[in-house]
């Protein structure tokens, strides 16, 4: 049987799968953007390289990024939103105690992949000669994370079911909790001593001290 295509499903079509090539070639730049800069640093790495390594044109990923620093910034971000990171894990209707557990263990996995131990030892090393890369760093990374814990304690904290006079500092106190001996052994290049189940459980008490200290 012969199916009738009107031009407006031509056209539908077509967008979608324009859409498509547009958000593949997005997610090519975002990956040769990370790996390049994890390797070579915020200052070592060209838009050139990157177009070549995602085998796009230097136009397309200005047109999706804008420049360097946009696409620097936003695969920072990306890196948070793929281990779920990102406001939909603070929008959640779980309890609080397993959004901090889910929160300790993707947390965890991130500062723990190799990508990100070498993104901060780029950024340690060239701190002094390029603050710049530094603090976009920070505010893309580091920052975004605790302000959206700040505002999440600080809901929780106007409904009346934490006792949190600071959610800033909260924030900050509980992120840097959970890092523990692991984070600094995967950044000095040792072995790590924690099994993953050490580590789990290290995580978890770290929820539940959080959880002592503020809990309503």
């Amino acid at each position: 049987m012969l199916h009738n295509t009107t031009p407006n499903d031509t056209v539908d079509t077509l967008q979608t799968k324009g859409r498509s090539r547009s958000r593949e070639k997005h997610q090519q730049i975002f990956q040769a953007a990370a790996r390049l800069f994890a390797d070579q640093g915020y200052e070592g790495t060209s838009m050139d390289q990157i177009a070549e390594a995602a085998g796009v044109s230097k136009q397309t990923v200005y047109s999706h990024f804008g420049d360097k620093e946009g696409l620097f910034v936003a695969s920072i971000r990306q890196k948070c939103i793929l281990n779920s990171l990102d406001t939909q894990l603070f929008n959640s209707q779980l309890p609080i105690r397993d959004t901090l557990l889910k929160l300790s263990h993707h947390f965890s996995e991130l500062l723990l992949s190799d990508e990100a131990v070498r993104m901060y030892r780029l950024c340690v090393t060239g701190a002094e000669q390029y603050p710049q890369v530094s603090r976009m760093y920070f505010q893309a990374g580091p920052q975004n994370l605790v302000d959206m814990l700040t505002d999440y304690l600080q809901t929780k904290a106007d409904k009346g079911e934490l006792a949190v006079e600071n959610a800033a500092h909260a924030a900050w106190q509980f992120l840097l909790m959970l890092k523990g001996d692991a984070y600094y052994r995967a950044v000095l290049g040792l072995e790590p001593e924690q099994a993953q189940q050490q580590l789990a459980g290290y995580l978890h008490s770290c929820v539940d001290m959080f959880l002592r200290a503020y809990r309503a």
